[in-house]
């Protein structure tokens, strides 16, 4: 899922921080990942480390991460973590309505 376009400053900020947690964090001090990086191919994150980024998206970024939401098309890279955690925020902004609107 790779894009060409570039991140608005607050999905650049986001980014960014997801980078600083992983590569400080997950990752052995030699390793670098970028924004496209596939972190769920095997080769850079491992089932715990997944979830300890999960935990770090709920606390960095005051949100709940579903059961629902621990899919690869949220987590596959960290642009598409950004747009989750934007998503989610919007969610939690604008709840849906008792009738679903």
């Amino acid at each position: 899922m790779t894009s060409d376009a570039t991140p608005l400053d607050g999905t650049r900020e986001i980014e960014s921080r997801i980078i600083t947690f992983i590569q400080h964090e997950l990752l052995s001090p030699d390793t670098t990942v970028d924004r496209e990086d596939d972190l769920l191919s095997g080769e850079l994150l491992d089932s715990i480390a997944v979830l300890r980024l999960s935990v770090f998206v709920e606390e960095e970024f005051q949100l709940v991460v579903q059961p629902a939401d621990y899919v690869i098309e949220n987590f596959q890279t960290v642009a598409v973590i950004a747009d989750f955690i934007e998503r989610s925020g919007r969610r939690a902004q604008h709840p849906p309505t008792a009738s679903g609107k």
